[in-house]
């Protein structure tokens, strides 16, 4: 069993466990050649299976281990908890050692992956460029034999082109300084002289034309409404002034700069001298068929009119009235020019219609016209309305001739008279019955209806403007009891100057009368027919006449219990105990200056029955 081929192997652990026991440690040898014998081979395998399986320990119980330990000193026990801690920790550290060390291990075994994979990749692009370069390489061979080729070709090509372009320029500045040489003699593209064109003439040719155009030379008028007139330059004794003008004009042009005429409209214009009668000129003018005044009708601009349902456009009428100063003025130039025609239309002889169908003006002017037509009026006056429809507010709607929209007031008014002609009731002749049942007449006086006319204008503009239906009364100067033929109603005094009479009817009842005395029947003391209305009354009163002229002083002074004015110029009823009797004829030699005399019993009641603004209807 020695000997340098001979092996010792240890079996057991020899750890010291808890209670003192100790493993055994037993050696066995055998040759690292030959095995070891066949006669310990048993031997062997009986310590292996040892080994391996122990022999069982006895186990101890809980109480045991409790008094085993209970029996140690306090020191070891405590020893034996800290070694027992110190283990638990370094196991667990043990423990996340391992495992950081695997994450670390998988961490580097994934890199690695990845890294493999990014090299296999690289490798096959690698390889596909410089398969491709290989390609490419061949390719620029070959393309640069072409292009060696092509070079040549090329080259030759443009050897060409530089002899066609050096042989068409100067080709080019042969003809351009040909043109040049040649305006040196000629008038320049677009040379305008009085108005005609003399492009590329002569200077020689410019006189003859102007020097031709004198002879026999007349001016055509073509008139707007198809007529013709002609002005012959023989009535005004045309000549044509030759003079240095024309050879200035070409001298003066820069024959190098010839090109620019080409793009310049009138790149010269110039004048000469053309001699005529100019007072023979106007009267030839003034005398034409299109001066006089009767030919001439002014043009009309477009303007909004009523069709009879909304305000529409009227197209503008373009006349044949003639603006002087721009009329004579082309005849003058057209002349100058030796001319033979002139369009009066063409030329803007014509005044014009300030405004057209499509201008901005007229169809705002239309569009404020048709808002309005929006503000119709509708009077309450009685059972029978008063209305004013849309045809009656075009007539009244307007524009001025800067299209500004307005209001004709004439006829507003006039509508407004008549409005108040038709509804008015002051001073009107009315027929009525008298409480006896008699047919009476009466006119005159100061009340019943009466409309505010001025404030009634101005107020039916305004509601127009508004451009909203409206419904209302007039406005009143003078307003009455009813809208029936005997407007005063059914509460009113009446006096029949007749039968020298009176009743006060109250709510359509007679509640009181009685006999009276009225005015002296001479001009200047009779009692006023009329209706009226009680202006006031008071009690006691001091009547007071007009004055005498001789004396200064008034005619009379009279106190009285009772008083009530009915008429501005002092007609009232009043109390009278100086009348010895009253009714019958006694008026006709005993009468007032006017008052309605009554006794003093009927005056008081006729006091307290009536309060102002009652009519009062005096009649015969």
């Amino acid at each position: 069993m020695g000997g340098t081929n001979d092996k010792r192997r240890r079996q057991g652990s020899g750890n010291r466990h808890a209670d003192g026991r100790v493993d055994d440690i037993e050696y066995f040898s055998y040759r690292l050649d030959d095995g070891p014998d066949e006669e310990n081979i048993e031997e062997i395998e009986k310590k292996e299976k040892k080994r391996k399986n122990p022999r069982p320990r006895a186990q101890r119980s809980d109480l045991q281990k409790a008094q085993f330990t209970a029996e140690l000193p306090k020191e070891l026990r405590t020893q034996k908890a800290k070694n027992l801690a110190r283990k638990e920790l370094q196991k667990q550290h043990g423990q996340k050692q391992h495992e950081q060390k695997r994450n670390h291990q998988e961490e580097s075994v994934k890199k690695n992956s990845q890294h493999r994979e990014e090299s296999r990749r690289s490798s096959e692009m690698q390889l596909k460029q410089n398969a491709k370069n290989s390609s490419g390489s061949h390719s620029a061979k070959q393309n640069h034999q072409k292009n060696g080729k092509s070079s040549e070709k090329k080259e030759q090509m443009k050897k060409k082109v530089l002899f066609i372009a050096g042989g068409i320029l100067g080709a080019a500045a042969l003809v351009y300084l040909g043109f040049a040489f040649y305006f040196t003699k000629h008038f320049y593209f677009n040379t305008t002289i009085n108005g005609n064109d003399f492009s590329g003439k002569t200077v020689k040719e410019a006189e003859s034309y102007m020097e031709k155009q004198v002879q026999g030379y007349t001016l055509t008028l073509k008139e707007n409404d198809g007529g013709t007139e002609v002005i012959g330059g023989e009535d005004i004794s045309l000549e044509y002034l030759p003079g240095k003008e024309l050879e200035k004009i070409v001298k003066d042009q820069n024959a190098f700069l010839w090109i620019r005429a080409l793009f310049q409209k009138g790149s010269a214009e110039a004048k000469v001298d053309v001699q005529y009668d100019e007072a023979a000129l106007d009267a030839l003018i003034s005398g034409l068929q299109c001066m006089k005044p009767e030919n001439q009708t002014p043009s009309v601009s477009a303007k909004p009119t009523f069709d009879g349902n909304t305000f529409v456009i009227t197209k503008e009428v373009e006349g044949t009235q003639l603006d002087q100063e721009i009329f004579r003025q082309k005849i003058k130039e057209k002349i100058s020019g030796f001319q033979h025609e002139v369009d009066l239309e063409k030329e803007g002889c014509y005044l014009k219609p300030k405004f057209t169908e499509d201008s901005p003006e007229v169809v705002a002017a239309r569009d404020k016209m048709n808002s309005y037509l929006g503000g119709t009026v509708t009077y309450q006056m009685g059972a029978t309305p008063e209305g004013i429809d849309k045809a009656k507010l075009a007539e009244w709607i307007t524009v001025d001739e800067n299209m500004n929209v307005t209001f004709t007031t004439d006829g507003i008014s006039a509508y407004v008279r008549d409005l108040a002609s038709r509804y008015d009731t002051v001073g009107k002749t009315r027929n009525f019955t008298t409480p006896t049942g008699k047919a009476a007449t009466v006119s005159g006086g100061t009340y019943g209806w009466s409309i505010d006319e001025p404030a009634e204008i101005e107020q039916l503009k305004a509601d127009i403007a508004g451009g909203k239906p409206v419904q209302r009364e007039p406005i009143y100067e003078k307003r009455a009891a009813s809208f029936d033929a005997t407007d005063w109603g059914n509460t009113y005094a009446e006096v029949d100057l007749s039968t020298q009479h009176m009743w006060y009817i109250q709510n359509g009842n007679v509640v009181l009368e009685t006999d009276i005395v009225s005015g002296l029947p001479t001009p200047d003391r009779i009692t006023p027919e009329g209706v009226y209305d009680v202006l006031y009354k008071e009690s006691p009163s001091i009547l007071v006449g007009e004055n005498d002229p001789e004396t200064g002083e008034p005619i009379y002074k009279q106190e009285v219990r009772y008083w009530m004015q009915f008429t501005w110029s002092g007609v009232g009823f009043h109390d009278a105990d100086w009348q010895p009797a009253f009714g019958g004829s006694l008026y006709q030699s005993a009468g007032s200056h006017g008052c309605i005399n009554m006794p003093i019993d009927k005056a008081g009641q006729l006091l307290n029955l009536i309060s102002a603004g009652v009519p009062v209807i005096c009649h015969y």
